[in-house]
């Protein structure tokens, strides 16, 4: 099929297509058997010009939408006819989780838009990693309509007009329920899935708590992930866990919709505060290279690319470590850190793609970034938060740095070796060594 061939470039990564029901299914499955993908439907219904309901019963407005429509109603038919048709399709079981995947939301057409923006918009507020809208065929004005909500368009006709889909398939029959469910019941036609010379292996969801061995003391470890996660963020700080807990957390939430695996660990479980001496730093970079080592020899995540984010006095142990040994890390990423107790030695050495963030309110804190800076010759980039002091506790603060931490992390563990260097935001390729 011709759609499918199009999204070739998601074969046996871990996808979920989502089909719209009826008329979307046959397509979808097609799509989800040549990709080697998980299959589900994903319920959303027109009841009007350009309003339309998802399934859970909210209603969505497109620019097409009447100011006069008379959706009130309409909707309660339309929804009960929704629930029904769920409860016919899979009835003994709960529907596909497209948090932090890749998502494929397929149908047989789309002429109005209305029907897929509601099913792009219920999916999108579920964070998947990335959510593509395929279809066979589709009106630009249509398109118009989900452009804004999808992050990659696949059509593979867009007339000015469309009168019937019938017309534009050389084989066109309306579908069944019958059918829907018997085709959503199927297993695919690529399983058992076998992965490819180098892919990554498949990887559960997961939500656990581990204890990697260190002295006297085990350092805990959080492990969650959704399905065939892209790659790992390892999340440290040293000490102040109470102040901590609330803020990891929400920006560990933020990098699994990106796709990735989390591990959160606190270096210093015993701290209260995070203000490690710097005769602890290498007791700290001991402790940090352990959690490395135990993510590769005892966990899911062992043949994933691994990134770093840490925080405060972490960052120094993690620029040396990283620095001694280049070949562990992906990705590296320092939140208002003291990354001037690093070294000179191990800021010159460092190969890590590298991403610096620190408060836009702090004078001090600014200088010790913009010397670290200038004294690496890595792929790095120095992003100025707007936060009031140096702490990052606002949650427009937060959003940023969970953004900005993605975009590095998916940009570099995806195998893209371009050099580049960045400041304040703007990014400059190609950077030869020393041109800061």
């Amino acid at each position: 099929m011709e759609l499918a061939s199009a999204l070739r470039p998601y074969r046996e990564t871990g996808a979920l297509v989502l089909a719209i029901p009826r008329g979307g299914v046959p397509v979808g499955r097609v799509v989800a058997d040549a990709l080697g993908a998980d299959f589900d439907l994903v319920m959303a219904r027109r009841i009007d010009a350009g309003v339309a309901l998802d399934g859970t019963g909210k209603t969505w407005h497109t620019n097409d939408a009447h100011a006069d429509s008379n959706t009130g109603s309409l909707r309660g038919a339309h929804f009960d006819q929704l629930c029904r048709q769920r409860a016919v399709y899979t009835p003994v079981r709960k529907p596909a989780e497209p948090g932090g995947r890749v998502v494929i939301v397929v149908d047989d057409g789309l002429v109005s838009g209305a029907t897929m923006h509601a099913a792009l918009a219920s999916l999108r507020k579920r964070h998947p990693a990335r959510l593509i809208c395929a279809l066979p065929i589709a009106t630009r004005a249509g398109l118009d309509q989900v452009r804004a909500l999808a992050d990659e368009l696949v059509c593979l006709d867009t007339p000015d007009r469309i009168e019937s889909l019938a017309h534009f398939y050389r084989e066109f029959r309306l579908v069944s329920d019958d059918q829907v469910r018997q085709l959503t019941g199927m297993a695919s036609a690529q399983s058992p899935r076998r992965a490819g010379p180098g892919a990554v292996p498949s990887v559960p969801a997961l939500s656990k708590v581990m204890l990697i061995p260190y002295g006297t003391t085990p350092l805990r470890a959080i492990l969650e992930s959704a399905p065939n996660p892209v790659g790992v963020a390892v999340m440290v700080h040293a000490g102040d866990a109470q102040r901590r807990a609330a803020r990891s957390q929400y920006l560990a939430r933020k990098l699994r919709a990106k796709g990735l695996a989390t591990m959160l660990v606190d270096l210093q479980p015993d701290g209260r505060v995070d203000n490690a001496q710097v005769s602890a730093l290498d007791d700290l970079a001991a402790r940090l290279d352990q959690t490395l080592s135990f993510l590769r020899a005892s966990t899911p995540f062992a043949g994933l690319p691994a990134g770093l984010l840490c925080a405060g006095t972490a960052a120094a142990p993690a620029l040396r470590s990283a620095a001694d040994h280049p070949s562990q890390l992906g990705a590296l990423a320092c939140v208002a850190g003291r990354i001037d107790l690093a070294g000179s030695a191990a800021l010159q050495r460092l190969e890590t793609p590298t991403l610096l963030m620190c408060a836009s309110g702090t004078a001090e804190s600014i200088r010790i970034h913009q010397r670290a800076f200038e004294q690496m010759h890595c792929p790095r980039q120095l992003n100025l938060v707007p936060a009031s002091g140096c702490g990052f506790d606002d949650r427009k603060a937060l959003a940023e740095i969970a953004t900005l931490t993605g975009d590095w992390f998916e940009r570099h563990l995806a195998n893209q070796t371009r050099p580049c260097l960045g400041y304040r935001g703007e990014e400059v390729s190609s950077i030869s060594p020393g041109q800061s």
